[in-house]
Protein backbone atom coordinates (compact mmCIF):
# COMPACT_ATOMS: atom_id res chain seq x y z
CA UNK A 1 0.00 0.00 0.00
CA UNK A 2 2.76 2.64 0.54
CA UNK A 3 4.30 1.75 -2.65
CA UNK A 4 1.25 2.90 -3.97
CA UNK A 5 0.99 5.78 -2.54
CA UNK A 6 3.99 6.80 -3.03
CA UNK A 7 3.58 6.35 -6.89
CA UNK A 8 0.49 8.43 -7.06
CA UNK A 9 2.74 10.79 -5.27
CA UNK A 10 4.90 11.09 -7.65
CA UNK A 11 2.70 10.92 -10.71
CA UNK A 12 0.53 13.78 -9.42
CA UNK A 13 3.70 15.83 -8.93
CA UNK A 14 4.87 15.13 -12.75
CA UNK A 15 1.46 15.91 -13.77
CA UNK A 16 1.11 19.58 -12.30
CA UNK A 17 4.70 19.93 -13.74
CA UNK A 18 3.17 19.02 -16.77
CA UNK A 19 -0.04 21.01 -16.39
CA UNK A 20 2.28 24.23 -15.95
CA UNK A 21 4.81 24.00 -18.84
CA UNK A 22 1.65 22.87 -21.55
CA UNK A 23 -0.56 26.33 -19.84
CA UNK A 24 2.85 28.44 -20.21
CA UNK A 25 3.12 27.10 -24.12
CA UNK A 26 -0.14 27.39 -24.76
CA UNK A 27 -0.14 31.01 -23.97
CA UNK A 28 3.01 31.63 -26.36
CA UNK A 29 1.02 30.08 -29.03
CA UNK A 30 -2.01 32.12 -28.53
CA UNK A 31 -0.07 35.14 -28.45
CA UNK A 32 2.00 35.28 -31.62
CA UNK A 33 -0.47 32.65 -33.63
CA UNK A 34 -1.84 34.12 -37.01
CA UNK A 35 -0.60 37.47 -37.65
CA UNK A 36 0.75 37.71 -33.81
CA UNK A 37 -1.85 40.64 -33.98
CA UNK A 38 -3.82 42.21 -30.44
CA UNK A 39 -5.71 45.37 -30.70
CA UNK A 40 -5.52 47.21 -27.49
CA UNK A 41 -9.36 47.67 -26.55
CA UNK A 42 -9.32 48.68 -23.63
CA UNK A 43 -6.54 50.82 -22.03
CA UNK A 44 -7.16 51.82 -18.04
CA UNK A 45 -4.76 53.69 -15.85
CA UNK A 46 -5.31 54.33 -11.99
CA UNK A 47 -3.15 56.53 -9.62
CA UNK A 48 -3.38 56.17 -5.93
CA UNK A 49 -1.36 58.27 -3.46
CA UNK A 50 -1.52 56.44 0.41
CA UNK A 51 -4.58 54.12 -0.69
CA UNK A 52 -6.77 57.18 -2.10
CA UNK A 53 -7.57 57.01 -5.84
CA UNK A 54 -6.44 60.20 -7.22
CA UNK A 55 -6.68 59.90 -10.94
CA UNK A 56 -7.58 57.94 -13.56
CA UNK A 57 -7.75 57.38 -17.22
CA UNK A 58 -9.74 55.22 -19.68
CA UNK A 59 -8.77 54.74 -23.14
CA UNK A 60 -10.70 52.39 -25.91
CA UNK A 61 -9.38 51.31 -29.06
CA UNK A 62 -5.60 52.52 -27.89
CA UNK A 63 -3.73 50.35 -30.73
CA UNK A 64 -2.27 46.75 -30.55
CA UNK A 65 0.72 44.85 -30.02
CA UNK A 66 2.36 42.44 -32.27
CA UNK A 67 4.21 39.27 -30.97
CA UNK A 68 6.32 37.58 -33.43
CA UNK A 69 7.06 33.78 -32.80
CA UNK A 70 10.95 35.06 -32.37
CA UNK A 71 10.30 36.49 -29.25
CA UNK A 72 10.02 39.88 -30.52
CA UNK A 73 7.67 42.66 -30.16
CA UNK A 74 6.37 46.40 -31.52
CA UNK A 75 3.55 48.04 -29.58
CA UNK A 76 1.43 51.07 -31.17
CA UNK A 77 0.07 52.88 -28.80
CA UNK A 78 -2.44 55.39 -29.73
CA UNK A 79 -4.68 58.30 -26.94
CA UNK A 80 -5.11 61.51 -27.26
CA UNK A 81 -4.14 62.18 -31.56
CA UNK A 82 -0.69 60.48 -29.86
CA UNK A 83 0.94 57.90 -31.62
CA UNK A 84 4.11 55.59 -29.69
CA UNK A 85 5.92 53.04 -30.90
CA UNK A 86 8.16 50.73 -28.56
CA UNK A 87 9.66 47.54 -29.96
CA UNK A 88 11.84 44.75 -27.67
CA UNK A 89 11.70 41.24 -27.13
CA UNK A 90 8.91 39.26 -24.80
CA UNK A 91 8.73 36.10 -23.44
CA UNK A 92 5.75 34.55 -21.03
CA UNK A 93 4.92 31.96 -17.87
CA UNK A 94 2.07 30.57 -17.55
CA UNK A 95 1.05 33.58 -14.52
CA UNK A 96 2.86 36.67 -16.45
CA UNK A 97 4.12 38.50 -19.79
CA UNK A 98 7.59 40.03 -19.61
CA UNK A 99 8.07 42.83 -22.18
CA UNK A 100 11.95 43.82 -22.46
CA UNK A 101 13.21 47.11 -24.28
CA UNK A 102 16.68 47.80 -23.83
CA UNK A 103 17.40 46.33 -20.41
CA UNK A 104 14.31 47.08 -18.99
CA UNK A 105 11.17 44.70 -18.63
CA UNK A 106 8.02 45.24 -17.82
CA UNK A 107 5.99 42.36 -15.72
CA UNK A 108 2.22 42.09 -16.86
CA UNK A 109 0.06 39.80 -14.72
CA UNK A 110 -1.79 37.49 -16.68
CA UNK A 111 -5.93 38.60 -15.46
CA UNK A 112 -7.59 36.64 -18.20
CA UNK A 113 -6.33 34.73 -21.11
CA UNK A 114 -7.96 32.93 -24.24
CA UNK A 115 -6.78 32.40 -28.23
CA UNK A 116 -9.34 35.90 -28.47
CA UNK A 117 -8.91 37.80 -25.93
CA UNK A 118 -6.63 38.86 -22.85
CA UNK A 119 -6.46 41.16 -20.06
CA UNK A 120 -2.71 42.09 -18.24
CA UNK A 121 -2.50 43.87 -15.25
CA UNK A 122 0.93 46.09 -14.44
CA UNK A 123 1.44 47.83 -11.31
CA UNK A 124 4.40 50.14 -9.94
CA UNK A 125 4.32 51.29 -6.83
CA UNK A 126 7.02 53.96 -5.18
CA UNK A 127 6.72 54.49 -1.80
CA UNK A 128 2.54 55.67 -1.28
CA UNK A 129 2.34 56.20 -4.94
CA UNK A 130 1.03 53.32 -6.45
CA UNK A 131 -0.20 53.33 -10.52
CA UNK A 132 -2.25 50.31 -12.23
CA UNK A 133 -2.51 49.41 -15.51
CA UNK A 134 -5.27 47.33 -16.75
CA UNK A 135 -5.17 46.55 -20.61
CA UNK A 136 -7.69 44.54 -22.62
CA UNK A 137 -7.18 42.82 -25.72
CA UNK A 138 -8.65 40.79 -28.85
CA UNK A 139 -6.74 38.83 -31.42
CA UNK A 140 -7.45 40.66 -34.46
CA UNK A 141 -8.57 38.34 -37.29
Amino acid sequence: MKNVTKLLLVLSVFALGFSSCSKEKRIERHLHSRSGKWNNTVYDYKYYNDGVLESSINHVDAGYIEFDKDGTYVWTFIADGTTEIDAGTWENSDEDITLFQNSYGLKFKILEESRKEMKLEYTETVGVEREVYVLTFEKDN
